[in-house]
């Protein structure tokens, strides 16, 4: 049996409304028309030259309601468009091995974008009316993994996240809105935890948290960055008040040490004790001053002449044994 060759074909209903047709347009591709009863194309089922297909869905009025999609490069997608006609909502699986979800506005501007990328990249983007990125939640495999968040003019001004390690562990962080960071609050790659605060300069201000020795401590820091006062803990049992001038020289001293002694200490410009009030791990409490040389020259209490030395200092972070607990 020959088969039946024509460039188009029609179907017709009972009253002869055409309803059907297959045909080859003068671009060489082939579709099949279907009509409703009024003769308005509602589907389309084409396939072009170059061998990407399609599935047409229309209104009443000839309006593109939807898209569906297939290219020869492996990409594949559906389209929705609302009544006039403007793109509100897409998914597709591209030639690049990413897949995306993207929906608009009535005004077409790209609100959403959920999507798995090339890269390695999965996240959530949502983007305001006047197309400025204001929200991001992501995993990325060279940044951090969690939540982003801009404002309308599209400054950094949040970011709770985790890694990348070792330069972010995980943690809160906020910025100004002149892109200055200006406070965190985490777990640090050093194992510290805790919370910082900058100034609009990015200079650290202030600092509370643990440790990576195990002590607790509140420090502040001057505008130039000089460390000016601190309290805290530490893991030998002492604890302390301690402030220091704008040269970086401990000059005062209140607190309960590592080998039992408690009270206050002033020191001068060089460091040099001058006074101290407290009581020796020996039970006796005592009044003691030292000229600029660190010699003996007064004391009032019970007890033997007191050395000049500082009282035993709180380790040091980085493993020595200073007081200082910047």
């Amino acid at each position: 049996m020959e088969p039946l060759r024509t460039p188009s074909l029609e179907i017709t209903d009972d009253e002869g409304r055409v309803r059907a047709r297959l045909h080859v347009d003068e671009d060489g591709r082939v579709a099949l028309d279907l009509t409703d009863s009024h003769g308005n194309i509602r589907t389309r089922v084409g396939v072009a030259i170059d061998g990407t297909a399609g599935v047409e869905l229309r209104s009443a009025d000839g309006t593109l309601s939807a898209l569906l999609g297939s290219a020869d490069n492996g990409s594949a997608s559906l389209e929705l468009l609302d009544a006039s006609g403007t793109s509100r909502a897409s998914l597709g699986s591209w030639q690049d091995g990413s897949a995306t979800l993207v929906v608009n506005d009535k005004a077409g501007t790209r609100r959403v974008t959920l999507g798995s990328f090339a890269d390695g990249e999965a996240g959530l983007d949502l983007v305001d009316p006047n197309g400025i990125q204001r929200v991001a939640v992501s995993d990325r495999p060279d940044g951090p993994t969690g939540l982003t968040v801009w404002d309308a003019s599209g400054t950094l001004r949040a970011l709770l996240a985790h890694g990348p390690e070792p330069e972010r562990s995980a943690s809160i962080e906020f910025w100004d809105p002149t892109g200055s960071y200006r406070a965190g609050f985490g777990h640090w790659p050093n194992d510290a935890t805790g919370a910082e605060l900058l100034d609009e300069s990015g200079v650290l201000r202030g600092r509370l948290g643990q440790r990576p020795d195990g002590g607790t401590s509140v420090e502040l820091s001057d505008a130039s960055a000089n460390f000016r006062a601190g309290l805290g803990e530490w893991p030998n049992g002492a604890s302390g008040v301690e402030l220091w001038d704008t040269n970086g020289v401990n000059r005062a001293r209140l607190g309960i040490w590592g080998d039992g002694l408690s009270g206050a200490e002033l020191s001068d410009s060089t460091g040099a004790n001058r006074a101290r009030l407290g009581q020796r791990p020996d039970g006796s409490t005592t009044l003691d001053f030292w000229d600029p040389e660190g010699t003996y020259k007064a004391g009032l209490g019970e007890g033997p002449a007191a050395t000049s030395e500082p009282s035993p200092s709180a380790p040091d972070p980085d493993g020595g044994d200073d007081r200082n607990i910047k």
